[in-house]
C-alpha cells in the first residue's frame, strides 16, 4: 500500500505531497514526532489509468 504525506512548514503553510511506502511514512512519523512537526498522511488510491503500486509482502505469522 502506498501513502500520501503532506508536511506542513513552521508557519503552518503545506508542503507538495509525497507518494511514499509504508516503511518510508514510519521513518518520516517517527522524526516529525521527534522534531514536533506536523503531517497529513492518508492512504494514496491510483487515478483511473494509472497502473497500481507493486503489493508489499507482509511476513507470515
Amino acid at each position: 500500500m502506498r501513502f500520501e504525506i503532506t508536511a506542513y512548514d513552521d508557519t503552518g503553510n503545506p508542503c507538495p505531497p509525497d507518494v511514499v511506502d509504508l516503511a518510508t511514512v514510519r521513518e518520516q512519523l517517527a522524526r516529525a514526532a521527534a522534531g514536533g512537526r506536523r503531517l497529513h498522511i492518508r492512504p494514496h488510491h491510483p487515478r483511473p489509468g494509472q497502473r497500481p503500486a507493486a503489493r508489499e509482502e507482509r511476513p507470515r505469522p
